[in-house]
């Protein structure tokens, strides 16, 4: 039973490294300026397709579209 113990505190010791050190690589991403570049031009991306995709016009485009599927299940 000792045995045991002893592997799963390696792997809990193992794991816990492994955390350590994805952290510390994930802190230093976050503080890369060119990485907040991209992730500042990706959120204003999908700030765009947002208002498109929920526009009047594209809600409008929605229901055609789905008349038209509706009609040709029918048939």
């Amino acid at each position: 039973m000792a045995g045991k113990a002893d592997k799963a505190a390696a792997v809990m010791k193992d794991g816990g490294q492994k955390a350590k050190t994805a952290a510390a690589k994930l802190y230093a991403l976050a503080k890369d300026p060119e990485a907040q570049a991209k992730a500042g031009k990706l959120l204003e991306d999908g700030k765009k397709m947002y208002r498109a995709a929920t526009s009047p016009e594209a809600k409008e485009a929605y229901r055609k579209a789905a008349e038209v599927i509706n009609k040709m299940r029918k048939t």
